[in-house]
């Protein structure tokens, strides 16, 4: 009888160190690989609005490039200092080339960049032949240091290329790519951005691996799908034969991909932990199997056969995730315990996560994101109903001056002054969105006959509530905004009518600031204060 206890304490010890460790690797890759997947997605998302913002100011700029500036190279780098003082994005440099592939202007001015021939460059023959887009990563030979370019034809009147306008970003850790190079995922686990199409390491927590050849074909199984088309997230071994569990989300704007990666050693921790007490625990039941058997080998193994049991339909899919019941504080109950903790830790950040995704952390306001969202959900409205949709897009008047001489915090204290103001003009059924550093967008939906006037009395009461001067450090400090308007019926794109509102709101930036402009459809942009 004892013997038969003994065994049957060792067999559940065993059974408990192999099969209860099998469940909670699999509990934890499934738990551990949706996190990761999370952030990756968010890693990406980042990145891809970081690279289309700098893909739109540089559109944006090629739009209104003054062609004559050409041969007065003088001039063209005024202009360029004067956008790049605007928005700068390029920090490494907004550059004009000739159709012979000589710089003739740039800013910031490198020695030894202007004049020089970038005629031999692949991205710029492709923007000579008139095709707009984003370069290969490479290392710059004028900047000195890891560089994207991006490439604009500057066309004139007839089609025809007369120069090419290049914006390069610099792909560091102080740079738009800072949370792939300076992202940590537990304590030695991080991010890599990776070229497909170049076959290129874009960015490494491993800065040795910046623009390095990524892996030939056979040395990384997961990599090697990945590179196929797959995606999600999987355990592996990298070059270095260190077991990672890995998760992959794309980049929409150039087809590159994030990888998000974390040790085995560490993401299985909890379980050797786990399996390192069933032991301990294990070896203490067998000495007191001498004198207890019986009710107490069924009183210690219930508990742990119902968790399993649980762990194991929820894995099934048989039950919804939640916390496990603890029945006692024991190794099996610090186990569950465990398992809670990380299932709440989860769903914490998940929150966080798709908070994060689709909300300013500043003002609390819609991000770009969900405002693309919104939209589209207005515009199917106006669409259904023969109604019709507003935007309005807003830029602050002297918010530069606050920035510059207070610092960033005060004003990011003026910018949320300025979202709570506007919070109470918009209704319900509106939208209000910051889409940049002091820009906003109001979307009206459900607009009748007389949405001309309705849209004209709200960008009067959004200049006239801005307009009041926002105290800081007790003192007032003046604020104006320009209003662009651009309104439709919900046939046509959203992106378009939002870049129509953006182009009028220069418009009223021309006409003096503080004041609107509307852009009527199939129209060109006129003022109107």
């Amino acid at each position: 009888m004892i013997l038969f206890g003994v065994l049957l304490v060792v067999g559940g010890a065993l059974a408990r160190f192999f099969f209860l460790g099998k469940f909670l690797r699999e509990d934890v890759i499934e738990v551990v690989s949706a996190q990761q997947i999370a952030l990756a997605k968010a890693v990406a998302g980042d990145i891809d609005h970081q690279l289309t913002t700098r893909w739109n100011t540089l559109s944006r700029l090629g739009e209104t490039f003054p062609l004559e500036m050409v041969k007065q190279p003088e001039q063209l780098t005024d202009w360029l200092a004067e956008r790049h003082g605007i928005n700068p994005v390029f920090l490494p440099g907004l550059v004009v080339a000739d159709k012979q592939g000589t710089i003739i202007a740039d800013f910031p001015l490198i020695p030894g960049r202007r004049g020089g021939s970038i005629a031999d460059n692949p991205d710029f023959l492709r923007a000579l032949a008139g095709k707009a887009g984003i370069g290969k990563p490479q290392f710059g030979a004028f900047a000195n240091k890891p560089v994207l370019p991006m490439g604009m034809p500057l066309k004139d009147k007839q089609g025809v290329v007369q120069a090419v306008l290049i914006g390069i970003s610099a792909l560091d850790p102080a740079g738009f790519l800072g949370p792939v190079f300076n992202g940590k995922i537990g304590n030695s686990g991080g991010y890599l951005l990776i070229s497909p199409k170049d076959g290129l390491f874009v960015a490494a927590g491993d800065p040795d691996l910046v623009l390095k050849a990524t892996p030939p074909v056979g040395v990384n199984l997961l990599h090697d799908r990945v590179m196929q088309g797959f995606r999600g997230a999987g355990v592996t071994v990298n070059a270095k034969g260190t077991e990672e569990l890995a998760a992959v989300a794309d980049v929409p704007s150039t087809g590159w991909f994030v990888v998000a990666r974390m040790p085995t050693a560490e993401a299985f921790e909890a379980v050797t932990r786990a399996q390192e007490r069933i032991v301990k625990y294990g070896i203490l039941a067998v000495i007191l199997v001498c004198s207890v058997v019986g009710v107490f080998v069924r009183y210690l193994l219930r508990p742990l056969f119902s968790a399993a049991d649980l762990a194991e339909r929820m894995t099934q899919g048989e039950l919804p995730l939640k916390p496990l019941p603890v029945v006692r504080d024991d190794e099996v109950g610090h186990l569950t315990s465990a398992f809670n903790r990380l299932l709440d830790k989860l769903s914490t950040t998940q929150a966080a996560l798709e908070r994060m995704a689709h909300h300013d952390p500043l003002t609390g306001l819609l991000n770009r994101n969900l405002l693309a969202d919104r939209m589209q959900q207005a515009f199917a409205r106006a669409k259904r109903n023969g109604t019709k949709v507003a935007v309005l897009f807003l830029d602050l008047d002297g918010f530069k001056p606050i920035n510059d001489e207070l610092g960033h915090e005060f004003g990011d204290a003026a910018l949320v002054e300025v979202a709570r103001r506007l919070s109470r003009l918009v209704r319900q059924s509106d939208t209000l969105a910051r889409v940049g550093g002091d820009e906003f967008v109001i979307v009206i939906a459900d607009l009748g006959g007389n949405g001309d006037e309705v849209v004209k009395k709200i960008a009067n009461k959004c200049i006239e509530v801005v307009s009041t001067p926002v105290e800081l450090q007790n003192v007032a400090h003046p604020l104006g905004v320009s209003i662009g308007i651009a309104m439709s019926d919900g046939l046509s794109d959203p992106g378009q009518l939002l870049k129509a509102a953006d182009l009028a709101m220069y418009v009223a930036k021309r006409n003096g600031r503080s004041c609107y402009a509307m852009a009527p459809e199939s129209h060109p942009v006129e003022g109107n204060a």
